[in-house]
């Protein structure tokens, strides 16, 4: 990695932290000087500042093959084109049709190098880097995350894992029912099927180069199947691709290194990675983590990596525990002596900066304030800040805000993530249910910005669950009579 004009892994912000910050402090815009820096990725794409827009899922994708929903897409990332990040990283988009996520996802599938469906993915590349920030595409399988109809698979395939390992959410009889039924007990992997999960990552870093997109991301972390992999609570193996933390990396070593045979520089191939999984017993912990990260840094493979942490299985994940966090009104000051400290993940990165890495360290989550991004960039805990929740808040928040001089250091915060009306979640007698439904809170602002509406900031969770209620009942309807229609047609056309 270096900065624009200069060499070596941290040599403009070290000079920065080390040589000038008597000047600095006395320079207004610090703060905005140190996020508007450029970078250049060890592949030679330069983003033109150190903010980034996390993968969040737009949901927004139709039956039955779930490509890019364009019509949607132009407006909302045509917002985040027009809003100055450095990078946009695209929502999840899921390399097996059988295995979504959630419904809506996008999907890469056999048919999406086909001209009539790469011409879909050529136009979302072009939307998402009209106005000249690079954007690559998140990668994903949920493994046994994928819930029964999310996807086109049949109701009695079970999910895929690397071990049968259920999932856990709740000790009631109703979440074990609710897990049951939405989930299923996994299936362990054959080594036919992890090669043809690998021939499908593969497939999705193709159709991203093809389309135009400046690289990917793979999705090793939050509990889906590469981070599943890793963490020994999924993976109980005894095979190559288990029973050591060294063999629980296999498949992310093998698809790193296929996907840079296939797609080599300048492409863009990036990792997002789990600090740890939180689970009490037997998961992912942080020294295992670090060396799956010391991996990255030194392969000489890998752009940039992405640090997070947590799964939706676990009570104690920040994934979905910050929703109601106690909000800052003011940001604190910059100070040579004080490190702020906002992202939820800080910690971790300091021991990945231990090691030196000559790889750009994203860190995502709990960032809210101009300063607190600064601090952490000019700290070298990290060289990129990623914001996800406040991109589907304020989706212009780096133009508006975090890069315009005209909004000072104490006012220059993304809007509180408070969700009103969370006692709603807490009725649902299910975890597996009622511990999601905050998240509905983020998609259905997406919906609103594909339907070229603002973000409602202000909606309360209760009213998003019967609106987003309403809306599958009126698209089920929809769906029905489209069907109708199509076989009374059929009818007519043999009568």
């Amino acid at each position: 990695m270096k900065d624009a004009g200069t060499s070596g892994a941290f040599a403009s912000a070290e000079k920065q932290t080390n040589g000038s910050n008597t000047q600095d402090v006395q320079n207004g815009h610090r703060a905005i000087d140190l996020i508007a820096q450029p970078l250049t990725l060890p592949c030679g794409l330069t983003l033109p500042n150190r903010l980034v827009k996390c993968p969040m899922q737009e949901t927004l994708a139709q039956p039955p093959n779930f490509d890019p929903p364009i019509d949607s897409f132009k407006n909302l990332y045509k917002k985040w084109s027009e809003s100055q990040y450095g990078l946009i990283i695209t929502g999840q988009v899921q390399v097996d049709i059988r295995f979504l996520s959630i419904a809506g996802d996008v999907c890469v599938h056999e048919g999406s190098l086909e001209p009539a469906i790469l011409a879909k993915w050529k136009e979302w590349a072009q939307i998402a880097q009209a106005n000249g920030t690079p954007c690559i595409v998140q990668i994903a399988h949920p493994g046994r995350m994928s819930p029964a109809g999310a996807g086109n698979r049949p109701r009695d395939m079970p999910p895929l894992c690397p071990s049968s390992v259920p999932v856990k959410a709740g000790d009631t009889w109703l979440d074990k029912l609710a897990v049951d039924k939405v989930l299923g007990t996994p299936k362990a992997m054959t080594i036919e099927e992890i090669d043809d999960a690998v021939e499908s990552f593969l497939r999705g870093a193709v159709v991203a180069r093809d389309a135009g997109f400046a690289g990917c991301q793979l999705h090793g972390a939050h509990g889906f199947l590469l981070s599943q992999f890793l963490s020994p609570h999924t993976n109980r193996r005894i095979d190559d691709y288990g029973g050591t933390p060294e063999k629980r990396m296999t498949l992310l070593k093998r698809l790193v290194k296929e996907i840079r045979d296939k797609c080599p520089p300048p492409y863009c191939l990036a990792v997002k990675l789990n600090s740890a999984d939180y689970m009490a017993v037997g998961g992912l912990q942080e020294d295992e983590a670090l060396e799956q990260v010391r991996w990255l840094t030194t392969c000489g493979m890998i752009d940039f990596i992405e640090l997070s942490g947590g799964n939706a299985e676990t009570a104690t994940s920040k994934l979905h525990t910050t929703f109601g966090a106690r909000s800052i009104s003011k940001a604190p000051q910059m100070r040579e002596s004080t490190r702020i400290r906002e992202g939820f993940f800080t910690s971790f990165a300091e021991k990945v900066q231990n090691l030196h890495s000559p790889i750009p360290i994203q860190l995502s989550g709990g960032f809210r304030s101009r300063t607190g991004m600064a601090d952490a960039l000019d700290s070298g805990v990290c060289a990129l800040i990623g914001l996800g929740r406040a991109a589907v808040l304020e989706p212009e928040l780096p133009r508006k805000v975090l890069l315009n001089p005209d909004i000072g250091d104490d006012t220059a915060l993304a809007m509180s993530h408070i969700i009103r009306g969370q006692w709603f979640s807490k009725l649902i007698p299910a975890k597996i249910i009622g511990g999601g439904l905050p998240i509905q809170f983020f998609y259905y602002n997406m919906r609103r910005l594909g339907a070229g509406l603002k973000s409602a900031p202000d909606a309360s969770l209760p009213f998003v669950f019967f609106a987003g209620l309403v809306g599958g009942i009126v698209q089920s309807v929809g769906r029905i009579l489209g069907r109708l229609v199509s076989t009374r047609a059929a009818a007519e056309g043999r009568s």
